[in-house]
């Protein structure tokens, strides 16, 4: 569920079978939250890797941003790589959903919401790539919680907008799941 909407994993072939890497990223602002998926993290996968800053591409105007980095190899990843790479690209799949519950939810929402403070709307962004792939996450939200959402296109990504009451009722279903540097989403 952590890997669902957010992370990297890339297949390696190597002469002894070969090896899933995984990896996860997040700017200096969000380290908390990126602490907060290795813990998760680690509780199935023990691990020794440690999250690494590194600096980035360079920005129009010269400078280079810091970027955390937690990057693991192994080939337990394989079964969540199969899932969520059917056809070797990150696709949102039915049975990646059907095999995942309200904890898996709460990360996505983690991930990808953004709450209007005025209004308690929110929108729901990371929700995949294609229209299908969205409308399979809506369904599978809706279903864990009750709330409904509204799937629209912007910026020509799909994503998943919740009125003030359903957004109230999401937020409330995830709240005893959530991680804690997002608990106030």
């Amino acid at each position: 569920g952590l890997l669902l909407v957010d992370g990297s994993l890339v297949p390696y072939r190597s002469p002894a079978g070969g090896y899933i890497q995984m990896t996860l990223t997040a700017g200096v602002k969000s380290s908390a939250f990126l602490e907060d998926k290795v813990n998760e993290f680690r509780q199935f996968f023990p691990t020794k890797a440690q999250i690494a800053p590194y600096k980035g591409s360079p920005r129009d105007n010269g400078k280079r941003t810091t970027v955390l980095r937690f990057r693991v190899s192994t080939n337990k990843l394989r079964p969540v790589y199969n899932l969520l790479y059917p056809a070797g690209e990150r696709t949102i799949t039915q049975p990646a959903l059907d095999l995942l519950g309200a904890k898996a939810a709460a990360w996505c929402w983690a991930e990808g919401a953004r709450i209007n403070p005025r209004t308690q709307e929110a929108q729901l962004t990371r929700v995949g790539n294609t229209w299908a792939e969205a409308s399979r996450l809506q369904s599978w939200l809706a279903m864990l919680t009750g709330a409904t959402s509204e799937l629209k296109e912007y910026r020509r990504k799909p994503r998943l907008f919740y009125n003030g009451p359903e957004a109230a009722k999401i937020r409330q279903s995830l709240i005893e799941y959530a991680p804690q540097s997002r608990i106030h989403l």
